[in-house]
């Protein structure tokens, strides 16, 4: 069996992880199985991972990143020497209490490193499939999505202009209005708003701004 056939190999069922992103189950192989089968297909002498770089992100620092390099050695079927390098981008969050403080500043360094070994691996074929299924439901989601109409990509952007000059008063106000108006409805995205829900949201934008009061209207 090739070596791209012994890395693509899916992994046990009883091994796969779980968790949800954005309210979609995703499976995932933890950092452990993965390097077990480097371990296994390449043998423990004839690979290494490099930290390339691991630091907080200049732009968010809430975030770590890390890009890792994986190296293989081994002979190709003409028993010639070969070295294949693949590298990795990998994240991870930072985790707060609630009172802001950082839960566990290294963890995260480690998950980042994770995850960008995995990434690196996944260009071998290790759990690749997994990684697949994923691509493939996002892009069926964003298939499945009807157009948004120009006129609510109007209103839309015309809303957010409003809301960036508020405060966060105001802003709270809005969203008790909001609230009284919907009767508890969820806030409304670019995908789920309708041209009356912008209507009235632009409009109690400016009311808040010129301190005016809300009053709810009734059916006669």
């Amino acid at each position: 069996m090739s070596l791209l056939n012994q890395f693509s190999e899916p992994f046990p069922k009883e091994v796969e992880r779980v968790l949800k992103k954005g309210g979609t189950p995703l499976t995932y192989i933890p950092v452990s199985e993965v390097i077990t089968r480097l371990n296994k297909v390449m043998g423990p002498d004839n690979w290494t991972s490099e930290i390339i770089r691991c630091e907080r992100d200049s732009l968010d620092p809430d975030f770590i990143v890390a890009h890792v390099r994986l190296v293989l050695t081994f002979e190709d079927a003409v028993g010639f020497q070969k070295v294949v390098a693949k590298d990795g981008f990998g994240g991870q969050k930072i985790k707060r209490t609630k009172n802001g403080d950082i839960v566990d500043l290294g963890d995260e360094f480690k998950g980042a490193v994770s995850d960008a070994l995995k990434k690196a691996a996944q260009q071998l074929g290790i759990g690749l499939y997994l990684a697949r299924s994923e691509e493939a439901l996002a892009i069926d989601e964003e298939e499945s999505k009807p157009p948004i109409d120009d006129a609510i990509v109007g209103l839309w952007t015309t809303f957010l202009d409003h809301t960036k000059g508020m405060d966060a008063d105001q802003k709270a106000e809005l969203g008790n209005v909001w609230n009284e108006f919907s009767d508890g409805a969820p806030k409304p995205t670019l995908d789920t708003a309708t041209s009356e829900d912008l209507d009235f949201l632009i409009a109690e934008c400016v009311r808040i701004k010129l301190g005016g009061e809300w009053v709810e209207s009734t059916d006669d």
